[in-house]
């Protein structure tokens, strides 16, 4: 409800960005303060930046272990549907 207000394509790009940089962090292993630096490189706020942090230090774990094995695709089945008029 809070981000009703932004465009659904901007959000959609923004989230995006933030599984990226957080599917990065964990592959490369980073620590807080590779994480803090580049964060504050981007103009985040102080407050904001601990928050991500703390949070990525909860879940740094199991990042590491997704980034190491990613999931893949084992099989598909795939069935054309058509329609001639």
């Amino acid at each position: 409800p809070d981000l009703k207000d932004i465009d659904p394509t901007v959000l959609k790009h923004c989230h995006a960005a933030a599984a990226t940089c957080i599917l990065e962090a964990g592959k490369q292993k980073a620590d807080i303060s590779a994480i803090s630096t580049c964060l504050e490189d981007c103009k985040l706020d102080k407050e904001r930046i601990e928050q991500f942090c703390t949070e990525y230090q909860v879940f740094k774990t199991i990042l590491s272990y997704l980034c190491r094995s990613p999931l893949h695709i084992t099989d598909v089945s795939w069935r054309l549907e058509y329609q001639i008029k």
